[in-house]
């Protein structure tokens, strides 16, 4: 039911204007859990995109004076690529965007409901 849920909020949020794809990666492994994609190359690049946020575990307490991290923003001459963690569920949504079409600022709000179902599906998990 949490699956079936989580499939649907990311195939809505894929459908926000620039996105062209949205893909749920296990933060350990970097194999993809759910995906808005059915173009392979889409889901090497989300398997890829995890070493982003490997990157940012690896040197974060050099940044911490700028507060906690809330996605990693990489910017390609083609597309926006943003990786994002939810809470202890220890997996990243990326999201690979048309070049500033996307409203990054509002973008947690939008993620919202994804990431209370992944709570959920982690703690339905554990039980």
């Amino acid at each position: 039911m949490i699956y079936q849920s989580l499939e649907i909020e990311l195939a809505l949020l894929a459908k926000t204007p620039g996105v062209i794809a949205c893909v749920l990666v296990s933060a350990d492994t970097g194999m993809v859990f759910l995906s808005s994609s059915k173009n392979a190359q889409i889901e090497v690049m989300a398997e890829a995109a995890r070493d982003y946020w490997v990157l940012h575990q690896k040197n974060g307490k050099v940044f911490e004076a700028l507060g906690a991290v809330r996605n990693v923003f990489v910017q390609h001459e083609r597309a926006h690529l943003s990786v994002q963690m939810f809470g202890n569920a220890s997996v990243l949504l990326v999201t690979i965007a048309k070049l500033k079409s996307v409203d990054w600022s509002s973008w947690p709000a939008s993620t919202k409901k994804i990431s209370e179902l992944l709570s959920q599906f982690s703690v339905s998990k554990s039980v």
